[in-house]
């Protein structure tokens, strides 16, 4: 008997857990609109005393609006998959990173809309769907290229030479050749 919604990755069939892992990646699927989600879970939890199995079995993702979706059409609605099991934290946070990118979680669209094709707005926990777009790769190379021309070169070494000037502590001092500090001169008044 299947205590859980959890079905292998592209194989429709029952997932069977290997409970000595730490935990697996998975996709949920809105089965409705195609749209998805990627993200991790463990098998237990661990504190300092104790650990206990976590809510794995009956766990339905932690973005706010796929589970809005869940509660609105219905769980019968959506598709859990695990993709992939792994043995410790360090794996299991690598690989749902991996999968978010592989799958371009933050940027793909439903064809046909502007419509993001994934619930996830971060991957890895950290890293957020970004508010502008990109700079395009032509603006970029303009602007590295003025910036190693002779003139834009002549106007940094000019500034540079002006503040060493201005500045009194370093400008006109000289150094004391062991010990590297500037040495104290003689002010006539």
């Amino acid at each position: 008997m299947v205590d859980h919604h959890w079905l292998a990755y592209k194989k429709d069939e029952e997932f069977v857990p290997n409970l000595d892992k730490f935990g697996f990646v998975y996709l949920i699927t809105n089965l409705q609109s195609g749209k998805g989600y990627i993200g991790c879970k463990q098998y237990k939890l661990y504190t300092k005393l104790k650990e206990r199995e976590s809510d794995w079995k009956t766990y339905t993702g932690s973005s706010k609006w796929l589970n809005e979706d869940i509660q609105n059409i219905g769980k019968e609605h959506f598709k859990f998959e695990v993709i992939a099991e792994y043995k410790n934290k360090r794996s299991l946070r690598y690989y749902e990173l991996y999968y978010q990118m592989k799958f371009n979680v933050l940027s793909s669209t439903i064809e046909g809309t502007d419509e993001p094709a994934y619930y996830n707005s971060r991957v890895g926990g950290k890293f957020y769907r970004p508010v502008e777009s990109y700079q395009e790769p032509e603006y970029l190379e303009k602007l590295r290229n003025s910036m190693n021309t002779i003139e834009h070169k002549k106007k940094k070494s000019e500034l540079a030479k002006k503040q060493w000037e201005k500045n009194p502590k370093t400008g006109n001092q000289k150094r004391d050749p062991i010990t590297g500090r500037f040495l104290k001169q003689n002010v006539q008044a």
